[in-house]
C-alpha cells in the first residue's frame, strides 16, 4: 500500500488530532474514511464526537472512523455498529464474496445513509479489503393489527 504526500499528511493530521494511529485510509466522494484498531475507536471519535468534529474542521471535509478487522463478518458489523443487524449472510462465487446484510425495515434508511453515503462507503471498503460486494435486505417487523370483526377469519 503506497500513499501520496497529501495522504501521508492526512494520516499525520489524523494521528496528531486524535492521538490514534490509523490502520488504513480511504478517500471517498463523501470525505475521508479512517480505519483504526477496535480498542482505539472511542479515542478516535472522542467524547460526544469531539475529536471527530475537530478532524472535520481541520480537514474541511466529512471524516468517518470505523474499527478495522481482518474478519469479513466483524468488519461489516463494525461499519454498521449502530444498527441492529438481524443477519449477515456471506456467499462466495467465482472468487468474489457477496455480503447480504439483513436489517429491520425501520433501520433501512440509517443503513443506507444520507444520499446512499453509508452503503457506498461500505461497498468501497469491502471491495478494497475483501474483494466483496454488499447488499442490504430488510425484514418487516411489527404487529399487523387485525380489526376485531376480521379476527378468527384467517
Amino acid at each position: 500500500m503506497e500513499f501520496t504526500g497529501d495522504e501521508l499528511q492526512l494520516f499525520s493530521l489524523f494521528s496528531k488530532l486524535s492521538g490514534v494511529e490509523a490502520v488504513d485510509f480511504e478517500k471517498t466522494d463523501w470525505g475521508y474514511v479512517f480505519l483504526v484498531q477496535k480498542q482505539d475507536l472511542g479515542r478516535a471519535i472522542g467524547k460526544q464526537g469531539s475529536t471527530l468534529q475537530r478532524l472535520r474542521n481541520a480537514m474541511k471535509a466529512n471524516v468517518f472512523v470505523f474499527a478495522d478487522s481482518t474478519d469479513l463478518d466483524e468488519f461489516v458489523r463494525n461499519l454498521f455498529n449502530n444498527i441492529a443487524i438481524l443477519n449477515i449472510e456471506i456467499r462466495e462465487a467465482m472468487g468474489e464474496k457477496a455480503v447480504f446484510l439483513m436489517v429491520n425495515e425501520q433501520e433501512r434508511g440509517l443503513a443506507i445513509g444520507k444520499e446512499g453515503m453509508r452503503i457506498k462507503i461500505a461497498k468501497q471498503l469491502l471491495k478494497k479489503k475483501f474483494n466483496s460486494t454488499i447488499s442490504i435486505k430488510t425484514r418487516r417487523t411489527g404487529v399487523i393489527e387485525v380489526p376485531p370483526e376480521m379476527q378468527g377469519k384467517f
